[in-house]
């Protein structure tokens, strides 16, 4: 099973598939907890490229504001505009999840492309995805607690710190199921 994966996400344009949706998901789930910011810098820049580290950064390093969304480091300046908040907890789960959601596109591309379709079956396979593009937003707790009130959001808080984990198992489930699918021959 393993040996088929490889051998489909080697070739280029699966490869470049799953490269792309990673890359993106990277960056959607960075900017949905907060830590990539499209803003204009307080101080001026000296440089295009300008990285700083908080003094207190080994302390900070594994502390968690939230249920799987933990304190930044320090930040990466690029250019006058965009600011990159560094944690390495937070860059871990987004690369984690962007493999598995871009692994998820490519072999459903795949699928695309072998039975020659351009929707219904195959867009089955991307039902995994959903839980793992919602779980960008665990950052917004804090605000629902504003507007849906402290009781109902409390209910919600216990619920969305679950999340991360459903969306890695149901991403991981729908790479074997559609391996499987591809082994057997059925989709």
């Amino acid at each position: 099973m393993l040996a088929l994966f490889l051998s489909i996400i080697t070739q280029r344009k699966f490869f470049l598939v799953a490269l792309i949706v990673f890359v993106v998901y990277i960056l959607i789930y960075l900017a949905a907890v907060g830590h990539l910011i499209f803003t204009s810098r307080m101080e001026p820049a000296y440089s295009f490229l300008e990285v700083k580290f908080l003094t207190n950064w080994q302390q900070l390093l594994l502390r968690q504001r939230s249920p799987f969304l933990f304190e930044a480091i320090g930040a990466i300046y690029i250019g006058p505009n965009i600011k990159l908040f560094l944690s390495i907890p937070n860059l871990i789960l987004a690369s984690v999840l962007g493999f598995l959601v871009g692994s998820n596109f490519a072999l459903s591309y795949y699928n695309f492309k072998r039975l020659g379709l351009s929707g219904g079956k195959g867009a089955v396979a991307l039902l995994g995805t959903i839980p793992a593009i919602v779980s960008g937003s665990v950052c917004c707790v804090p605000t629902l607690i504003l507007v849906l009130g402290l009781q109902l959001t409390a209910t919600l808080a216990t619920a969305w710190s679950f999340f991360i984990p459903l969306s890695i198992i149901l991403l991981i489930l729908s790479l074997v199921w559609s391996v499987k699918r591809i082994e057997t021959g059925r989709l």
